[in-house]
């Protein structure tokens, strides 16, 4: 489906490019001008953009170079004084920085939901977004280049310094950054979203935690940490909190009955590194499987399960799943929680405990489902008969996800 959509809005961006091809036809047309058309067929190849994104595949080939072009016949044909129809976007510039801020927030690291988010806060305030004709001075902060003669989105120079040849072009989205920090604030503050021209999911569960992410990918691009080392051997995969929650709990079925957990599967570890790994799909199903998400790892039965969270996913196709982990335990305890909130009918959260870890984190973990943690004090159930209880405080949130939280604690024995 998602397929058919893209091939359906790269129809639709090459139709309003055969239209600016007639140039003789535009100029005397009194409904449309080149920068109009120009500004559809961006808004088309946006739409494409994004639902690549959406199902984690690369940017449709030459869309990038498409763009590019689109975006200078745009502004060589800007007439200030031409007829706009009103409540209808065509701000070709707008568009174009849209599209740039969207690939520079790294979506691959999006879930679908959140990706959709971006999009329609991009829709919003895009504009704050800054093309250059040479890179902004250090002081300004971190940017992005690309070569408009390329079919190239923007890329950090912390990741590819730009040549010294070619059509080069430079975006910086400081401005953007600096404004979206200051609506995370306000909204965290109490602030209606409306009131700030933001969709109302952007304050629900996971809205805030996707907009940080957004504002800080944008202010400072994110690069790699770790070297890492190239590998090639298999893994077992469970994926997705609740299934690993049951399997610790519970333990593996039986060989042989028939009875395993639906989200076990096969992947091929290709590079690791002290912070994660990075892996691809070969058996199994892998429903649900989102950026954001957690899945364990093992390299045999006889080894225990690392913890991780999903932090990119990449797809060139359905059967070709690429994802990039990052560790966050080596290994991890089935619990219940239980919230100080003073709500009589709450039902335990199951939870994961996770060891403190001197290079990660000085005080243990719990990892637990967003929007689980409603109250700084705790109680951790564990054991076969659920018989040992332990009182904890929060003390940081380490990680929030669209699907998970990741809190740090320490005992509170004498609770007031």
């Amino acid at each position: 489906m998602a397929t058919l959509q893209i091939s359906v809005h790269e129809s639709i961006t090459a139709g309003y490019e055969r239209v600016l091809l007639d140039a003789d036809r535009l100029m005397h047309s009194k409904r449309r001008n080149a920068a109009s058309v120009a500004a559809r067929a961006l808004r088309s190849l946006a739409e494409a953009l994004e639902t690549s994104y959406m199902v984690a595949c690369p940017p449709p080939p030459g869309l990038w170079r498409r763009a590019h072009a689109l975006a200078r016949s745009a502004r060589a044909h800007y007439d200030p004084s031409a007829t706009i129809i009103p409540g209808l976007s065509l701000d070709a510039e707008k568009t174009y920085k849209g599209l740039l801020a969207l690939a520079a927030a790294q979506p691959e690291g999006f879930s679908p939901e959140e990706i959709a988010l971006a999009s329609e806060y991009l829709g919003q305030f895009s504009a704050t977004v800054s093309l250059l004709p040479s890179p902004p001075p250090e002081e300004e902060g971190l940017w992005y280049w690309m070569d408009s003669s390329r079919d190239m989105g923007p890329v950090p120079p912390n990741r590819r310094v730009p040549p010294g040849h070619g059509d080069l072009l430079y975006c910086s989205c400081q401005l953007l950054a600096r404004l979206l920090g200051e609506q995370v604030s306000a909204l965290e503050s109490g602030m209606p979203a409306g009131n700030l021209r933001l969709p109302e999911r952007a304050a629900g569960q996971g809205g805030i935690a996707a907009l940080k992410r957004l504002q800080a990918h944008w202010a400072h691009p994110p690069h790699r940490q770790h070297s890492r080392r190239h590998n090639n051997f298999r893994a077992q995969v469970c994926v997705g909190l609740n299934e690993l929650w049951r399997l610790l709990e519970h333990g593996e079925a039986p060989e042989g009955t028939g009875a395993g957990l639906p989200h076990m599967t096969e992947w091929m570890v290709l590079n690791e590194s002290p912070a994660g790994y990075a892996v691809m799909h070969v058996a199994g199903e892998v429903e649900g499987l989102v950026p954001g998400s957690v899945i364990a790892l093992r390299p045999a039965p006889d080894k225990s399960w690392s913890i991780c969270v999903v932090r990119w996913m990449k797809s060139e196709n359905p059967e070709h799943i690429e994802l990039g982990l990052e560790l966050v335990a080596p290994a991890a305890r089935s619990v219940q929680l239980m919230f100080r909130n003073g709500d009589p009918t709450q039902l335990p959260t199951p939870g994961l405990l996770l060891p403190a870890i001197p290079a990660l984190r000085e005080h243990p973990a719990l990892l637990a489902p967003a929007g689980a943690f409603n109250a700084r004090r705790f109680f951790i159930v564990s054991g076969e008969d659920k018989t040992h209880v332990m009182q904890g405080r929060l003390v940081s949130l380490d990680l929030q996800t669209g699907a998970v939280e990741l809190f740090q604690f320490e005992s509170d024995p004498y609770p007031t």
